[in-house]
């Protein structure tokens, strides 16, 4: 559940120039009012779906929510609300290439580190499919807190954490066995969750209390809670662990929080030695009503699905500064990064996943 405001468009600040990585992304940034018109083949990729969008599409269909690509790069996997179906896209050919019934009304989806699983959160049926992707096939339906919405898996120690959007709570799945092993209370409305590659914190986005908790993932117990902006709807974590980017729905911006590079006892005497960390330290303006978010593997970018506008906004991490901007579609949702920086957004009133590659 979205909250949705009426807050003003606070304009970006200029881009100063760039280093050549971020120079490809100026370049793949087409106008965002240009025209183009294409047929367009359900399940397959048109140079444009609707009049304002020059990027390449992909037709799924049901109202597509979350997306996620799988490690390996070679699919992207898109929760299809609508149609209770997680839908399954050829990143080569840009084609669907599967669609797979799942649960109730699925928002969120993950995938796990050997590309062997999908995480799928079925909001209305208060569950978690668990999709082989060799088979396409559910081997497990997972019972969770009230109204999962997203998840995001730790490699490292096996677990998996869902946010339940009307229970207020953090669900904490063990990946070895697929079972629930734990309940963490978090604040209002919690919607995007990310963890830190080290695996010891993970992060919550309460939209209803302007707030992300911190929860130590191995006590399951929460550690601090900061204050961001109006309604935070997504969060992201950067490769290197550094920063943490959350988009505030209300607010037209993105807090960057900056992390604790400790782990154990050195994590706790940092946050006592260090009254930096874990606040947010400074915000950058994007477009109106930003959700989804993503950051690219070598951490140097930040892209910001912006609702309101129908379009995606990157940033540049290291001078924290908008790039540029893209036509998308129509109430465009979320956004994941392939490993070789291919851009894949889902927008709602069109029925498509944009695709976007630097230049």
């Amino acid at each position: 559940m979205t909250i949705r405001s009426a807050a003003k468009h606070r304009l970006s600040r200029p881009a100063s120039p760039v280093p050549l990585g971020s120079r490809r992304w100026v370049a793949a940034l087409v106008p965002v009012l240009a025209i183009v018109t294409a047929a367009t083949v359900v399940g397959g990729v048109s140079t444009a779906v609707a009049a304002d969008n020059p990027n390449p599409t992909v037709l799924v269909g049901g109202d597509p929510q979350g997306v996620a690509v799988d490690p390996d790069g070679k699919h992207a996997y898109v929760a299809s609300y609508a149609d209770n179906s997680l839908r399954v896209i050829d990143t080569a050919s840009r084609q669907v290439v599967g669609s797979i019934r799942v649960g109730a009304n699925p928002r969120g989806v993950a995938v796990d580190p050997d590309s062997r699983h999908a995480l799928v959160t079925n909001f209305s049926e208060n569950s978690v499919s668990v999709v082989d992707t060799a088979t396409g096939k559910v081997i497990k339906t997972i019972a969770v807190g009230v109204n999962p919405t997203a998840v995001a898996v730790f490699p490292k120690d096996h677990y998996a954490f869902v946010t339940d959007y009307y229970g207020n709570t953090l669900s904490v799945i063990n990946l070895a066995n697929f079972k629930l092993v734990g309940t963490v209370p978090v604040g209002v409305h919690p919607d995007g969750v990310a963890i830190d590659p080290k695996g010891q914190l993970a992060y919550v986005t309460n939209s209803g209390s302007n707030s992300v908790s911190v929860i130590d993932v191995h006590t399951q117990k929460l550690v601090r809670t900061i204050l961001v902006g109006r309604a935070p709807q997504k969060i992201a974590i950067d490769r290197d662990g550094k920063h943490a980017y959350v988009t505030n729905f209300g607010d037209n911006n993105v807090s960057v929080i900056n992390l604790p590079n400790k782990v154990g006892l050195d994590l706790y005497n940092s946050l006592l030695k260090d009254n930096t960390l874990l606040k947010v330290n400074s915000t950058i303006p994007v477009g109106i009503n930003p959700r989804g978010l993503a950051v690219d593997s070598d951490s140097h970018h930040a892209f910001v699905v912006n609702v309101a506008e129908g379009t995606l906004t990157v940033i540049d991490t290291a001078k924290e500064t908008v790039l540029g901007s893209s036509f998308v579609g129509f109430d465009p949702d979320e956004v994941a990064i392939a490993p070789d920086s291919t851009a894949y957004v889902t927008a709602r009133g069109d029925g498509t996943v944009t695709v976007i590659h630097p230049s």
